[in-house]
């Protein structure tokens, strides 16, 4: 059994940590034992459809990871419903989650609470990037500007 590091960017801004420099936190987190690391650049915590992460649910289900160490808990899910779903699948085969910036222990109640009251807060505020995103679109298309590819403008 090994340790799973899990990293997830969703786009490549300034000011958004990048996968290698999750990897490199959580690489601390692992204290010298074996690991495999698992990334998903470019996809959205908003769902679990992410190529890596599907890996890592299968080798979990193999009985090959003993813990999910990620930099930050928004990097997995950003959604109530699947944290939860995936905080009883970890239970069920035995796996521990770590978050490195967020330090939880999840064997306490008040642990699992300030575990859940995160998720909450990561879940708000992807919808709230979603809202922005939506209404910036919105003010551009009654302005005129062109919504749409730049490529097939021409065409």
């Amino acid at each position: 059994m090994y340790d799973a590091i899990y990293a997830r960017q969703s786009v490549d801004k300034k000011d958004s940590i990048s996968i290698e420099s999750q990897i490199s936190f959580c690489e601390h987190e692992t204290r010298g034992n074996e690991f495999k690391t698992y990334s998903d650049k470019g996809y959205s915590g908003k769902n679990l459809d992410r190529p890596d992460f599907e890996k890592l649910m299968e080798d979990i289900q193999q009985g090959l990871i003993k813990r999910v160490i990620v930099y930050k808990l928004d990097r997995i899910s950003r959604s109530i419903l699947d944290f939860s779903g995936l905080m009883i699948f970890f239970e069920k085969h035995g796996v521990e989650f770590v978050s490195v910036t967020e330090k939880f222990d999840t064997s306490t109640p008040v642990g699992r609470a300030m575990l859940n009251i995160c998720i909450v807060f990561a879940q708000l505020e992807r919808e709230t990037i979603q809202q922005r995103v939506s209404d910036a679109y919105h003010t551009r298309s009654k302005k005129g500007y062109y919504m749409g590819r730049a490529s097939s403008l021409w065409i």
